[in-house]
């Protein structure tokens, strides 16, 4: 009995240590997605769209409590969509590989390529190419064409579900 408990507690555990490195991995492409500045894109998408159902939805007295909610779950709906790379990415690349690019959007080339590329001087461009003529740079480079239709793909379906939501919220 006492040996079938272990087996037990040591399967718990297994499963715990798994689901950790899971989350670990997950939170890591997060993390990365952040930095990149992707989850700004989304955020900005988000915006947009409101703007663009704002016109056709005037806010009113009947569609009231329908804007409310979509300015309150702004974080929720962005967060889904990142929910939503994240196997993407997880499927590419490894966890080092996130961590290392997640190293170079956290420098100060990466920075400016995220916020604004046209801005970058002499020393983040040299930074920059090196990144991309690294072994790390070269797999983002070959990636591309993968991630770019998953992505669009996962961005697509994200963008019909919210604009459903949102309609439905507003008529």
């Amino acid at each position: 009995m006492k040996i079938l408990n272990n087996i037990y507690i040591l399967f718990i555990a297994i499963g715990m240590t798994s689901c950790v490195q899971e989350t670990s991995f997950s939170d890591d492409v997060k993390a990365y997605l952040k930095a990149n500045g992707s989850a700004k894109q989304y955020e900005f998408a988000y915006d947009e769209l409101l703007n663009m159902l704002e016109k056709q939805y005037p806010k009113s007295e009947s569609n009231k409590d329908g804007w409310t909610y979509l300015k309150a779950n702004k974080d929720e709906y962005v967060s889904e969509m990142i929910v939503l790379l994240v196997p993407i990415y997880e499927k590419n690349f490894s966890q080092d590989t996130i961590k290392e690019m997640t190293s170079f959007y956290e420098s100060d080339a990466g920075k400016q390529l995220a916020n604004d590329p046209t801005k970058m001087n002499a020393t983040q461009k040299t930074t920059l190419n090196k990144f991309y003529t690294s072994e790390i740079g070269e797999k983002i480079l070959q990636k591309q064409p993968i991630l770019t239709k998953e992505i669009s793909k996962a961005s697509e379906n994200w963008s019909r579900d919210l604009y459903e939501t949102a309609v439905s919220l507003l008529k």
